[in-house]
């Protein structure tokens, strides 16, 4: 028996394809930036959006957050909610664009969960959840 996940919902449109290119190099980016210690891609990604002073809007957020959760649909590992969420803020980034990485925990039972914000609305995430996670690192 199976228990159904609670997943983002699928974008309703597919992004154009020189952001669908940036998403695979910023997931490869990410698989890439993952491999050392975490406090290392938070340094990176910080000093990346330190050069990047354009806001995202919430449709380009929402073009990155598809492009690189298709990019990480053919890649052989562990894809899940840290990767895409760092490739989606690295896929920004090559799109000139700045936007917020959040890493959050819950209790009661314990959960980890990684995301993008922008004009702290969270991206590609269910609207309601059941629970809200605490935000320990914004990047």
């Amino acid at each position: 028996m199976t228990t159904p996940m609670a997943l983002p919902p699928i974008p309703s449109r597919r992004p154009r394809l020189t952001r669908r290119l940036l998403g695979v190099v910023g997931f490869w980016s990410a698989v890439v930036l993952l491999r050392f210690q975490l406090k290392h891609s938070v340094a990176v990604l910080a000093a990346l959006k330190r050069r990047t002073r354009a806001r995202a809007v919430i449709s380009e957020v929402t073009d990155a957050v598809a492009a690189a959760t298709a990019a990480g649909n053919w890649f052989p590992g562990r894809a899940a909610c840290l990767e895409n969420s760092l490739a989606a803020a690295l896929t920004a980034i090559l799109m000139r664009r700045s936007v917020d990485w959040c890493i959050g925990v819950r209790l009661m039972p314990y959960a980890a969960h990684a995301w993008v914000e922008v004009e702290g609305t969270p991206v590609g995430e269910p609207d309601d959840p059941d629970r809200p996670f605490i935000v320990i690192t914004r990047t």
